[in-house]
């Protein structure tokens, strides 16, 4: 196996962010880059030059139709509640490559994330109570991954109560307390520690084509709202330098060609 270089990882996620966004185009199905990834596009042009990951969000109904839908027998993978990867977002994942994390038990290597936003109650205290109950069981979820004894022992220990099918549907069950079409409001909770990622359904309305490295993606039309919303008025900005990581996991290419 051979160990990938940033740029070799970085390479390999726009060809997965072509691919997908090609499928989603062809399907109707609606999706921005989101987070770093629009904040790179916006202040770089392509990547935060340390970043080695690609997000993009989609409403639920879209999301569910991704994860039905994207091929199986490509040349990617979508890993949404497998073996490799049991979370509440989904990853597309080349399969030819591997990271080396010994603290989960997941099993992929370069992909990008695809987080699905839900339905959230409009009045600031039901939505804040609401969010803070859905963050709470995804995060049980996904510790319900990780090994000992990486984490806080009490949770780990609190994670093994219920199996990850359990804790899935705990998440799944609670979701749908809110009707997604009774709200205006759509939110990032599976996958989030925040409460930042409050946005109108009718954002999802408004999207345009934005440069991302040279490739064209999909994004917000008002992606000043959506970064300062995020990141906060000076997000042009970059930190300070003994800041600027990306994830950091060792990815391996599991080709001979490579």
């Amino acid at each position: 196996m051979k160990e990938l270089s940033l740029k070799e990882i970085q390479d390999r996620l726009l060809e997965i962010m072509a691919d997908v966004d090609a499928f989603c185009r062809k399907e109707g199905l609606r999706y921005s880059i989101a987070f770093g990834t629009l904040l790179g596009a916006v202040r770089h042009g392509g990547f935060i030059p340390w970043d080695d990951d690609i997000d993009i969000i989609m409403p639920r109904p879209d999301f569910d139709r991704f994860v039905a839908l994207y091929p199986k027998d490509g040349r990617f993978r979508c890993l949404y509640r497998t073996k490799d990867f049991y979370a509440g977002y989904a990853k597309v994942n080349d399969p030819t490559t591997l990271a080396k994390d010994h603290k989960t038990r997941f099993h992929f290597g370069v992909n990008l994330d695809i987080f699905p936003l839900d339905a959230v109650p409009e009045d600031a205290d039901e939505q804040y109570r609401f969010m803070h109950r859905l963050i709470h069981l995804h995060r049980r979820l996904y510790m319900r991954n990780k090994r000992f004894p990486y984490g806080s022992p009490f949770m780990l220990l609190e994670t093994r109560f219920h199996s990850l099918d359990a804790w899935w549907k705990k998440c799944d069950d609670f979701i749908h307390t809110v009707d997604y079409g009774s709200t205006p409001l759509i939110a990032h909770m599976l996958g989030s520690s925040t409460y930042e990622s409050v946005h109108r359904k009718d954002l999802f309305d408004t999207l345009t084509d934005i440069s991302f490295a040279g490739l064209n993606v999909l994004a917000f039309k008002d992606t000043h709202a959506y970064l300062t919303q995020v990141f906060g008025a000076d997000y042009m900005t970059p930190p300070p330098e003994n800041k600027r990581q990306g994830h950091g996991n060792k990815i391996f290419s599991l080709s001979q060609s490579c």
